[in-house]
């Protein structure tokens, strides 16, 4: 009876101690999470005030209409887990999720010769080889403990080209 005790005892600690946590990690609104994004991005690619004053609203109308674009896409990929979908609408959710990515693609390769205007190659280069680390490190720092001030360890090849920005 007492181990039973002990072990109830410490499951509701444990879980406790996992809300507490849960509740303590930073909660970013989008713009906030833009303006990390834009300092990151800024500082791996070196741009200068002036590019990066004329190359963000750019990335970020790009961004949004890509997000817009995903956004279609994936309400009809969550439809197609409804149990009542009936066997010829999954042909017709495949053929949009799929040219969903493609216009994603075409927006993508649209923006690039607009962004070519602003920005050299190399630092467009920088910037998409970026994004995937600051996303990386978004989500490492979302779940790193907050009391030790620890987590997972990085991995070098996620900061090959990223340095880490607080």
């Amino acid at each position: 009876m007492k181990r039973l005790v002990l072990l109830l005892t410490m499951v509701v600690a444990v879980a406790s101690l996992n809300a507490q946590d849960r509740r303590n990690r930073e909660r970013l609104t989008p713009e906030q999470f833009q303006a990390r994004q834009q300092e990151y991005l800024t500082k791996v690619a070196e741009l200068t005030e002036q590019e990066a004053k004329e190359f963000f609203p750019l990335y970020f109308e790009m961004k949004q209409k890509q997000k817009t674009m995903q956004d279609e896409a994936w309400k009809l990929f969550r439809e197609g887990r409804d149990n009542n979908a009936k066997e010829g609408s999954y042909k017709e959710i495949n053929d949009a999720f799929t040219e969903s990515q493609l216009n994603s693609a075409r927006l993508e390769k649209e923006y690039l010769d607009k962004f070519r205007k602003i920005l050299p190659d190399k630092k467009i280069f920088l910037i998409r080889s970026a994004e995937m680390g600051f996303r990386t490190n978004m989500v490492r720092d979302m779940w790193r403990p907050r009391q030790e001030g620890g987590g997972t360890p990085s991995r070098d090849r996620q900061r090959r080209h990223t340095p880490d920005i607080k």
